[in-house]
C-alpha cells in the first residue's frame, strides 16, 4: 500500500485530555440521601424500561396477554415495591420481579411461571446496566475564573409549551426512559428540583457553576451514552438541590428537551417547580462560536475533497473493515485460490471490482477471518480528528482505483439546528461536496418500511421553505426517489393534529435536512441520504420500538455506504503512514526530553525543548540541570492561567474603548518558553501615552489585577515607542481573550498544533498534519 510522507512535527503527535475535570465526591449524609433515591428511581426505570423489551418479545411469542398485562404495569407500582438495590442490580432477578408484580395486579395469571415468560438476551440486559445511574463525583473549580473575570451569570427564563403526551405519535415514555431517563424528572416532580438547561460547551457549565459556588454531586449514566450529560447540582448557600442538563448546541435541542416537563409525571405529579425554566447561553452566541472555531479548522487542514455528514461510527467501521480485507488479500491483481471458504469468495468479489469496499455488507466475515491473520498492521486509518461540543470529525486519505489519494471528511449526527454552524463554515471554507446520511420516519401509508433508504427530491425547512434536492448519484438500484421531506424540531412535535396537517404535503420526516440545504447554499453540491428508522404513525414499527433494535435498518446502511465507496471509485483506505519532521533539530531534543522525562506533559517537554535549544545546550547532564531548575506542568494549568490572566488585559481594553494596547518585550510569553508554574511578566504600552500618564489613568484596573493576581501576573507599563510597538502584541477592547488567543494562534500553529476543548472541558491539543495547499514546511522554533 502507498506509503504518504506528510510534513508533520512528530515529536509533538502525543494527545489526550489535560486535567481530569471530576473525581469522586466526598458525599455529605444529606448527598448521600438524595443520590439513593436517585438511584432507586434510576434502577425502577430500568426495569420498565426492560420490561417494555420483554412484553415486544412475548407478543412475537405467543404470550400477547402477558405482553399486554406487563405493558399496563406503572412504574409507580414497581416503585412501591420498595425492593433492595440488589434485586434491582441484580440482571437475573428482573423476569422474577415482573412475574411477582403480574401475579399481584392481574390474579388471572398466576399460574403463569418464570419458564413462560423466559428471554435469554442477556446482551440487552448487560447494555441496560451500563445506563440507569447515578454516579457521584466531584467538579474541580475552574482555575480560569477569578474576582477579576467574573461576571454575574446570566440565564433566561423559557415558558413551557403545553405539550399532551397522549397526542404524540410515538411511546414518548419508552423514547424518554432510553435517551434521558425518566427517574430524573420523576424525582423532580417528588421532590420539586428544578431542572435546568445549559448550552454550549462542558466547559462554560463548569465555568457557570463555579462563579456561582455551587457544586456538582453526581453524574446521570443514560442508556444512549451521546446523549446529553446531566448532572446532579447543590448550591450549599440555599442548601437547594437541582437538575442541570448541560452541552445543548442548539435550540431545536433545548425546546426537545423541555417538553419532556410536560409530558412525563409521576404520581399525576408533573416536574414543573414553576411555570419556567431557567436556559443559560443563548442559540445564536454558541452557533457563531461554533462556526468560528470550525471555519479556523477548515481553513487551516487541506480541504476535503468529500464531506460525509452521519453514521461516522458505522463508516468508521466499514474502512477498518477495507484495511482488515486489504491485508488478507492485498494484491488485486494476484490469483485467488478456488475454495469454497466466506473469504475466498470475498476475496473473488475484490479482485472483481478492484475496491475493497466491495464487500461491505460483509462487514462480520471480513472481521471474523482478519483476526486469524498473524502481525496484523495499525487499523486506525484517521489522519486527523477533532472532537467538537455536539459532533466529532474526522479525515481519512483514500486511494482510488487509479492510483489518487483523495480527502474524504466525516462528521457525526447532529439534533436539529446544531448543524447550522457545520454548514456554514463548510460553505465559507470552499467546500464543494457534501452528502448527508441521516434517518428519518416514514409516514405511515406512504410505502415506507423501517430499513429502507430513501433520496428525497425536495424537502422544507423549519421557516416552511420548499427546496429542490439533487438526484442521488449513489444506490440507485435500492434508493427510492420522488419523495418530499418534512421538518420538525423534535419527535414530540409529531402528533396527530401535525399529521392531519402534513399527511398530504410530505412522505417522510426529521430534523436537519432542510438546515443543511439552506445553509450550505447553491454552490455546494448537496445530497441527502435517509435510512427509515421509524414509521410515524404505526403502532410496531415506533420510533420507540425502533431504537431498542436498530438491526432492521442495518442492510440498508450497508449497501449505502458499500454504493458511497464503490461508486466514487475508492479502492483503499490509506494506512502505514510515515510521519517525518520539519525540524530534526527540534525533534531530536524533543526525544531526548522525552526520553529523560517521559512522563510530563507535553506542553511542559515542548517549552524544555525551546528552551534547550536557545541555551544551546546538548548533553544529558545539561538537560538534566534544566529539566530540574524547570517545575513540571500540564496544559490545563496552562491554558487556565491564560485565560485567567486574559480577564486583566480585557479589564484594561474596556475603560476606554477607544485606547489601543501593545504587549512589548515579554520574551518569554511571546517565544513559548514560559513555564506556567512561575510568574508571568508582561511589558505593556498603553496608547501613546508615558509611563506615568498611562498608570495614572489606569490606577484603579491596575490597582485591581495586583490584588487579585497577586504575584501570578506582573505587568509593567512603559513608555510608547512607535519602534518597539511594531512587532508587539496588540489588542483593544474589541479583542477577546488576548493571552490565550496569541498561544493558540501563533505558539500552537507554529508547533503544528490546534487547541480543543473537549466533551469533558479538558484541554488538548491535536496535531495539524498538513495546511491547506500542501504540506507544511515551516521551522518550529519561535
Amino acid at each position: 500500500m502507498r506509503k504518504i510522507y506528510t510534513l508533520l512535527i512528530a515529536f509533538l503527535i502525543t494527545t489526550g485530555g489535560g486535567g481530569v475535570p471530576y473525581a469522586h465526591a466526598e458525599l455529605t449524609a444529606a448527598h448521600k440521601d438524595q443520590l439513593t433515591k436517585l438511584n432507586y428511581m434510576l434502577s425502577v426505570d430500568r426495569l420498565d424500561f426492560y420490561s417494555d423489551g420483554l412484553a415486544d418479545y412475548l407478543m412475537e411469542h405467543n404470550q400477547a396477554k402477558a405482553a399486554e398485562a406487563i405493558r399496563q404495569i406503572r412504574p409507580e407500582e414497581y416503585a412501591a415495591q420498595n425492593y433492595v438495590m440488589q434485586d434491582l442490580n441484580n440482571t437475573d432477578k428482573w423476569n422474577e420481579l415482573i412475574l411477582s408484580m403480574l401475579h399481584k395486579k392481574f390474579p388471572e395469571f398466576k399460574n403463569l411461571t418464570l419458564k413462560d415468560i423466559e428471554w435469554n438476551y442477556n446482551f440487552f440486559r448487560k447494555k441496560l446496566m451500563e445506563g440507569f445511574k447515578a454516579d457521584e463525583i466531584a467538579l474541580k473549580k475552574e482555575a480560569s475564573i477569578s474576582d477579576i473575570s467574573s461576571h454575574k451569570v446570566s440565564f433566561a427564563k423559557r415558558s413551557i409549551p403545553n405539550v399532551d403526551g397522549k397526542a404524540i405519535l410515538l411511546d414518548s415514555e419508552r423514547y424518554i426512559s432510553e435517551k434521558t431517563t425518566r427517574a430524573l424528572f420523576w424525582d423532580a416532580a417528588v421532590s420539586g428540583k428544578s431542572i435546568e438547561f445549559h448550552m454550549g460547551t462542558e466547559r462554560d457549565f463548569r465555568q457557570r457553576i463555579s462563579q456561582e459556588d455551587r457544586e456538582v454531586i453526581a453524574e446521570i449514566k443514560t442508556r444512549a451514552a451521546n446523549y446529553n450529560k446531566m448532572y446532579l447540582v447543590h448550591d450549599p448557600r440555599t442548601n437547594e438541590y437541582s437538575y442541570a442538563i448541560t452541552r445543548i448546541s442548539g435550540d431545536d435541542r433545548v425546546k426537545h428537551l423541555i417538553a419532556q416537563l410536560r409530558i412525563l409525571k409521576y404520581d399525576s405529579k408533573v416536574p414543573l417547580k414553576n411555570d419556567f425554566v431557567r436556559v443559560y447561553g443563548n442559540a445564536n452566541q454558541v452557533h457563531r462560536d461554533q462556526e468560528a472555531r470550525l471555519l479556523e479548522l477548515f481553513k487551516t487542514v487541506p480541504k476535503a475533497d468529500v464531506v460525509v455528514i452521519g453514521q461516522k461510527s458505522a463508516i468508521s467501521n466499514v474502512i477498518t473493515m477495507a484495511g482488515m480485507m486489504a491485508q488478507m488479500q492485498p494484491d488485486l491483481r494476484s490469483e485467488v485460490v478456488a475454495d469454497k471458504t466466506q473469504i475466498s469468495k470475498l476475496a473473488q468479489t475484490v479482485k472483481e471490482s478492484g475496491s475493497y469496499f466491495s464487500v461491505t455488507t460483509k462487514a462480520s466475515v471480513v472481521k471474523s477471518e482478519f483476526e486469524k491473520v498473524t502481525n496484523p498492521l495499525a487499523g486506525n486509518y484517521e489522519v486527523y480528528t477533532s472532537e467538537q461540543p455536539s459532533h466529532d470529525i474526522s479525515d481519512v486519505l483514500l486511494e482510488t482505483k487509479d492510483g489518487k489519494i483523495v480527502r474524504w471528511r466525516f462528521i457525526s449526527n447532529m439534533w436539529g439546528d446544531e448543524v447550522v454552524p457545520v454548514a456554514r463554515a463548510l460553505r465559507n471554507s470552499g467546500h464543494e461536496k457534501v452528502v448527508y446520511i441521516g434517518t428519518a420516519g416514514g409516514l405511515v401509508g406512504k410505502g415506507l418500511k423501517v430499513g429502507d433508504v430513501v433520496s428525497p427530491s425536495k424537502t422544507y425547512t423549519q421557516a416552511g421553505k420548499l427546496f429542490d434536492l439533487e438526484a442521488p448519484t449513489y444506490g440507485k438500484d435500492f434508493v427510492k426517489t420522488g419523495m418530499t421531506l418534512g421538518q420538525v424540531t423534535s419527535p414530540f412535535d409529531e402528533t396527530k393534529t401535525w399529521f392531519n396537517k402534513w399527511s398530504n404535503k410530505i412522505d417522510l420526516v426529521e430534523l436537519e435536512t432542510g438546515y443543511l440545504k439552506e445553509n450550505l447554499g447553491p454552490r455546494v453540491s448537496f445530497q441527502p441520504y435517509l435510512l427509515v428508522s421509524d414509521v410515524v404513525g404505526s403502532e410496531h414499527e415506533s420510533l420507540a420500538v425502533a431504537a431498542s433494535d436498530s438491526g432492521k435498518r442495518k442492510n440498508g446502511q450497508m449497501k449505502l455506504l458499500e454504493s458511497l465507496f464503490m461508486q466514487s471509485g475508492i479502492k483503499a483506505p490509506v494506512g502505514n503512514m510515515d510521519m517525518i519532521s520539519a525540524e530534526l533539530a527540534v525533534q531530536r531534543m524533543y526525544y531526548k526530553i522525552d526520553v529523560l522525562r517521559p512522563s510530563r506533559d507535553i506542553t511542559s517537554k515542548a517549552q524544555l525543548t525551546q528552551l534547550a535549544l536557545r541555551k544551546g545546550l546538548s548533553t544529558d547532564a545539561e538537560l538534566e540541570a534544566l529539566i530540574k531548575a524547570e517545575p513540571a506542568f500540564d496544559r490545563q494549568l496552562l491554558m487556565d492561567k491564560l485565560e485567567k490572566f486574559s480577564g486583566a488585559t480585557d479589564l484594561l481594553a474596556q475603560k476606554i474603548k477607544q485606547v489601543n494596547f501593545a504587549i512589548v518585550g515579554s520574551d518569554e510569553f511571546m517565544n513559548g518558553t514560559w513555564n506556567a508554574k512561575k510568574a508571568l511578566s508582561l511589558k505593556l504600552m498603553i496608547g501613546t501615552m508615558t509611563a506615568a500618564d498611562a498608570e495614572s489613568v489606569y490606577a484603579k484596573e491596575l490597582a485591581q489585577i495586583k490584588q487579585t493576581m497577586g504575584k501570578d501576573l506582573q505587568i509593567e507599563v512603559v513608555d510608547f515607542d512607535a519602534e518597539k510597538s511594531r512587532g508587539a502584541l496588540r489588542f483593544n477592547a474589541g479583542s477577546k481573550r488576548v493571552l490565550a488567543a496569541h498561544y493558540e494562534n501563533k505558539i500552537l500553529k507554529k508547533l503544528g498544533l490546534t487547541k480543543e476543548i473537549d466533551k469533558n472541558g479538558g484541554v488538548r491539543f491535536r496535531e495539524i498534519t498538513e495546511t491547506t495547499g500542501g504540506m507544511r514546511c515551516e521551522a518550529v522554533m519561535l
